[in-house]
């Protein structure tokens, strides 16, 4: 089912068909978290292993095709997953690609489509209508609320409204100009405009072609893929992808392997979104009748800089609808893997094998904005010095070119011995091994001023020297953006590995692995702290007692074990960052990026897992059901340190603990197997729940266990990591629509105090974890002789969201509103009806902050999502062809159910501008030849 999805990428396609497995998106406005089994830590990074053919990956994993997955593997029990030791607390993913085969003949595949994904719903984002919004800035207007701005020096921002009204009131324009001009933006949403003139339909194309064979000795498989996708922001994403893969038999007992891959991608970017434009009001009009772009106020007060500097500035105004066309970004970058695998047959049973991966990343960043962009005229301008009629550019006229690159280049060197034989009842399997890796990582930034394009010329800059900007005249410096880096990061590993298996029924394993790495003083690399595991086996069905006719197959098995998580970004000694020279100096300078830290360690995560595995007569069911324990240990978290140290008041050490437990369930049936009519179903199900057990809070107000933004780390025992926690809501008040909530027990509208020392953590509402605790997937496979059909749901259950609303602070000074104001209170009764509080046209930050943090804004999160369908239809194939497959593919389809009422899709709740993915429609043929 993995290969009944299209995309370009792998990891997006797996919580649609894998076990245990969760996309986290709804807890972050960034990009959404792969969890393997809950967490198994709290402060460290969170993100599995990820193996490609036996070897971590340090590339980016968009860079695979998933067109050349053999098979993906997810380790989640101690005994799978110790093996990689220092690094596995998360989980591992383990990817095999495609090899070749032996005595094979020549043989090709196939697999071309094409992709077009709807515009996004811009409507689904929460905007406040224009009239509203108009209607709020005249009151505001009214009662003076602007006239710090309209009398500041420094000419900020302000609205078109404002601006009109402030105009009229001058003389400057008439009073109904300025009402005309209102009333025509109150019929305006700026999504409305968006939708128009710069959202498409966004078109991908993907084309792979593999061939491969085999002789007696000798086996090969080579590929290329392409990928062009252009978004719906007109940007655009290229990627060619070659591969080759050759295995040897040199002898009976020698062997070589050797696999080189090549990655080769360039991104550039398109038009400005909702999220890129500055300054969007909900009536912003970025385009006349005729398509023509209009200027949209940006940092300044749009009337100033229409007519200041008296023509010896370049035009200031902001074109959002075509200022990407003069500002470009441009991201090509390359990626490269080598690999090499020695095996040797010492004798019957034993091996020793040698395996070499080098890996190099190559990646270039260019932004230019030419002399026309925004971001040129505006730097330009704000450092021009206008004197005695007199024009001095201190940045020269023209574009600004920002340049980096990046370079990461890996090795990894592993060398093992390995047993595997059968001695009549007896079987015996082992490998111990040792193995190196090295990572260096550099980059480099840096602008020039002044660009030109055509003959590759720039300014030169004088950064030491500050300047008298030119509306306020303070001074400034011109901003700087010349950096280097350079990271390496080393680990050693010894591990070995052993399992007993008697008479085909009882098998012991065990495995132990030992790792060191230069992030770690010598105080911990010199103490030997293995991470180890071990299980057992019970072959049940091939007990002489099993005689059931239903079942045919099951097995029990067990294991125990640690393994590691480590955060790179933490290291044990003083490391200090040097910088340019101080520009108010002119010395070299530097600052502390890491102190001594000398007890630092890897996290450890400890694991019993128990499982069943069975099978019924003919595979008519097949599954497994899988119990599971475990605990972080020696977590990071922060700790009181010496305050004579001059540091801080505390650091990140390995003092916290956390528990989890749950299960994981797969079921695959065969409902229907007929000769030409057959239905597959798979069921994949997990429960995980997790718990803090030790965590040092500093924390004294409210405010700080209810973030609206992102549910932060609890840190209070006895509940999950990331908890929902809210303000005890006791409705609005009948007589004003105020919001109320509790204080020591009573009615109250203290917001300061109970948004601070007033409210403790016991005060507070607990709903549950911020994170789904019952997840997983269903699918269908049903074919009917030359036609097939694929359905893909995923299910996430048993969490908790906080919902956006209004917040008038924000929309006082910032200008962001929400549709909920349509529904506030406004007359006595209201309170019955809605739970939106009242206008009050003063800004309160903790009234705002307390209704934000209340439980009426707390929704549950449970939903299900059809995620693809697929239909598919074998041709009549014809002379050297196997097969000829055509399918159309249909992608993010939509909710299913879901438990809020409030329309809210939870994996797209947080941040005012993020929309719901599109759907994507494909069609698309595969074929063997």
């Amino acid at each position: 089912m993995f290969n009944k999805q299209v995309g370009t990428d792998i990891l997006s396609r797996l919580p649609v068909v894998a076990n245990s497995l969760v996309m986290d998106a709804g807890r972050s406005q960034s990009s959404p978290q792969l969890i393997v089994r809950g967490l198994s830590t709290i402060n460290g990074p969170k993100d599995p292993l990820i193996v490609v053919d036996n070897f971590p990956y340090d590339g980016d994993i968009s860079n695979i095709n998933p067109n050349s997955v053999e098979n993906i593997t997810i380790l989640k029990d101690a005994a799978a997953s110790s093996i990689w030791g220092a690094r596995a607390a998360n989980g591992v993913i383990v990817i095999t690609t495609k090899k070749g085969k032996l005595d094979r003949p020549i043989s090709f595949e196939i697999n071309a489509n094409s992709t077009v994904d709807a515009k996004p719903d811009l409507y689904y984002i929460p905007q406040m209508s224009s009239s509203d919004f108009i209607d709020v800035e005249q009151e505001l207007y009214s009662r003076g609320f602007y006239k710090s701005k309209i009398g500041s020096t420094s000419r900020p921002l302000l609205s078109p409204v404002i601006d009109m009204l402030d105009l009229a009131d001058n003389g400057k324009i008439s009073e109904g100009e300025a009402l005309s001009k209102i009333n025509e933006l109150s019929g305006v949403d700026v999504r409305d405009q968006l939708d128009r003139y710069v959202y498409k339909p966004a078109y991908k194309q993907q084309y792979f072609l593999s061939g491969s064979g085999g002789a007696a000795k000798f086996s090969w498989l080579s590929s290329v893929g392409y990928d062009r996708n252009i978004g719906t922001l007109g940007d655009r994403y290229e990627r060619i992808n070659l591969r080759f893969q050759q295995a040897y038999e040199i002898s009976k007992q020698f062997s070589v392997a050797t696999n080189l891959y090549y990655t080769q991608t360039d991104t550039k970017s398109g038009r400005n979104g909702y999220n890129d434009m500055s300054n969007l009001f909900p009536y912003t009009r970025i385009a006349d009748q005729n398509g023509q772009a209009l200027a949209v106020p940006r940092n300044y007060r749009q009337s100033f800089i229409e007519s200041f500097g008296d023509g010896r500035l370049l035009d200031w105004s902001y074109y959002p609808l075509v200022d990407s066309e003069h500002q470009i970004r441009r991201s090509p970058a390359t990626d490269l893997l080598g690999t090499i695998e020695l095996n040797y047959e010492i004798i019957k049973g034993l091996k020793i094998a040698g395996n070499y991966q080098y890996e190099q990343a190559h990646g270039l960043g260019t932004s230019f904005a030419d002399q026309y962009s925004y971001m040129a005229r505006d730097y330009v301008n704000r450092f021009t010095q206008l004197q005695n009629n007199k024009v001095e550019y201190i940045i020269p006229v023209g574009g600004i070119l920002d340049k980096s690159a990046s370079l990461m280049h890996a090795s990894n060197l592993r060398g093992t011995l390995s047993f595997d034989r059968s001695f009549g009842k007896h079987m015996i399997t082992a490998i111990a091994g040792a193995e190196m890796r090295d990572a260096r990582q550099e980059s480099n930034n840096n602008r020039f001023y002044g660009y030109n394009p055509d003959n590759l010329t720039f300014g030169n800059i004088d950064y030491k020297t500050s300047y008298p900007t030119v509306i306020t005249g303070a001074k400034d410096y011109v901003p700087n953006s010349q950096t280097l880096s350079e990271t390496v990061t080393r680990f050693v590993s010894q591990f070995a590995n052993a399992a007993y298996s008697f008479d085909n029924r009882y098998t012991l394993s065990g495995s132990i692995r030992r790792d060191a790495s230069n992030l770690f003083g010598l105080k911990t690399n010199d103490q030997w702290n293995p991470f180890w595991s071990a299980g057992a086996a019970w072959k049940i069905s091939n007990e002489k007692f099993f005689n059931t006719g239903l079942v045919s197959y099951l097995n029990l098995r067990t294991s125990y074990g640690f393994s590691g998580n480590i955060d790179p970004a933490m290291v044990a000694v003083n490391t200090i960052a040097f910088s340019s020279p101080s520009v108010f100096t002119g010395d070299p300078s530097a600052a502390f990026v890491n102190f001594y830290n000398p007890l630092l360690r890897w996290e450890t995560s400890k694991m019993l897992n128990i499982a069943l595995d069975f099978r019924t007569k003919n595979n008519r069911l097949v599954g497994a059901l899988e119990f599971y324990h475990k605990w972080g240990r020696n977590l990071f978290g922060q700790a009181p340190i010496d305050l004579t140290t001059g540091v801080n008041t505390s650091m990140q050490r390995n003092v916290a603990n956390m528990h989890g437990q749950g299960w994981d369930l797969e079921l695959t049936t065969k409902n229907i197997d007929h000769t030409h009519l057959k239905w597959n179903s798979t069921l994949n199900m997990s429960q995980y729940k997790d718990v803090i057990d030790d965590y040092l809070i500093s924390r004294t107000l409210a405010q700080q266990y209810v973030n609206v933004a992102t549910p932060p780390i609890s840190g209070i025992k006895g509940k999950p990591v990331y908890a929902i926690y809210s303000y005890k809501w006791a409705g609005l008040d009948p007589n004003t629509g105020e919001a109320q909530g509790y204080l020591n027990g009573e009615v109250s509208k203290d917001y300061t105090a109970i948004t601070g020392t007033g409210t403790k953590e016991e005060d507070l509402n607990y709903h549950g974890s911020a994170i789904p605790t019952l997840f997983g997937n269903l699918q269908n496979s049903v074919s009917y002789k030359d036609f097939s059909f694929q359905i893909g749901i995923t299910y996430k259950l048993g969490y908790w969201f906080r919902r956006s609303s209004i917040n008038y602070t924000n929309l006082f000074n910032s200008g962001k509103g929400h549709s909920d104001y349509a529904y506030r209170w406004q007359n006595p009764g209201d309170e019955l009806i809605t739970d939106i509080p009242v206008n009050p046209y003063t800004t309160n930050s903790n009234r705002d902050r307390f209704y934000e943090g209340a439980s009426v804004l707390v929704e549950k999160g449970d939903h299900i999502r059809l995620q693809y369908i697929n239909f598919g239809y074998d041709l009549p194939t014809f002379k050297g062809f196997k097969r000829l497959h055509i399918y159309i593919n249909i992608q993010n389809i939509g909710i299913l159910w879901k438990a809020n009422k409030a329309g809210i899709d939870p994996d797209f709740n947080l941040g005012s501008g993020r929309t719901i993915v599109p759907r994507s429609y494909s069609v698309g043929v595969k074929t063997s030849i």
